[in-house]
Parts: C-alpha cells; structure tokens; sequence
C-alpha cells in the first residue's frame, strides 16, 4: 500500500521537512489557545498501537521538556492528516487488519480530547464507513492512521521544541 501520509488529504505533497512534528505542535498549540473547540471523543485502538503511541508521546515529553505532551494531541495530528478519500481509508485499515489477523488482544475504550476537524473525522467515521459497507472496523482505520502518523514521527527523529519568539 502507498504511505497514506506522502500527500495531505487534498493531494498536495507534503513538505519533506519535519511536517509530523509540525502538525503536534499545532495540535499542542490549538488545545492550548482555542481549547474550548476541543471535543472529548471515544476510541478504541489496538493495544500494540496504543503501547507505542503512548511510548511516543512518554519519550517526546522527556526530549522537549513539555510534561504537557498528551495522547489526545497525537490522535488530533493523525486523524487531521489522514486520508479524506474512503477507499483509501477503507485501503489503509485492509492492511492493517491483514497484519494483526492473529492478534488476540481485545481493545479498551479510551476518551481523548481532540480538535474540531479531527472530531469531525472521528464522529462522522461509522456512517462513512457503514455506507461504505465496510461498517464496524472503526477500530482499524483508526490504528492504522495513528501507526501510519507514528512511522513518520519516527523517521523524522526526536521531537523538538519549537523555536519560540520572545519579545
């Protein structure tokens, strides 16, 4: 399958510099100065997927200083740079359903805070997928999308605080 993150959502090509951590710093930036816009959402994320999230998020809080770093601005980042298209959707979650076909380990609700566009995502994604008629595979789209968005955040290296003005 092609990397669902070569391209944004509208087809442009992405810039090849550190676009992943970009988009954590505006998800970080959002919560922080718009945080009344920000929904609490359920999830349910295969538990391998969500380990290495949250060893993601643990190490970027100890790399850039930002005890702040939370869960909810990661799946914020993944879920507005995933693909708008369902059949890539659809795609992306076929792949990963392929690769966890032996994988036992039930998943657990989760609520995490995210903002307006990836709620939006995330609230509207069962009747997408429904009328997709690839209903109930939530789940996978999801883990997909964040293991997608963890692969590039790992090929761009260590988060790094963003360079601040100061006045």
């Amino acid at each position: 399958m092609a990397d669902p993150y070569a391209a944004d959502p509208l087809g442009a090509e992405l810039d090849p510099g550190p676009w992943a951590h970009a988009a954590i710093h505006e998800s970080f930036a959002d919560a922080k100065l718009a945080s009344s816009r920000w929904k609490a959402h359920g999830f349910r994320i295969a538990p391998d997927v969500l380990a290495r999230l949250k060893n993601r998020v643990n190490a970027d809080r100890r790399h850039t200083g930002n005890t702040h770093l939370a869960i909810g601005h990661y799946m914020d980042a993944a879920l507005r740079h995933m693909p708008h298209e369902v059949s890539q959707l659809v795609s992306m979650a076929e792949d990963f359903s392929a690769r966890q076909l032996w994988n036992s380990e039930k998943t657990q609700p989760s609520t995490y805070r995210v903002g307006e566009k990836a709620y939006e995502l995330a609230s509207g994604l069962k009747i997408v997928l429904q009328e997709a008629d690839y209903g109930r595979r939530g789940t996978h789209v999801v883990s997909a999308g964040v293991q997608a968005f963890l692969d590039v955040l790992d090929a761009q290296g260590p988060l790094a605080r963003p360079v601040g003005r100061r006045r």
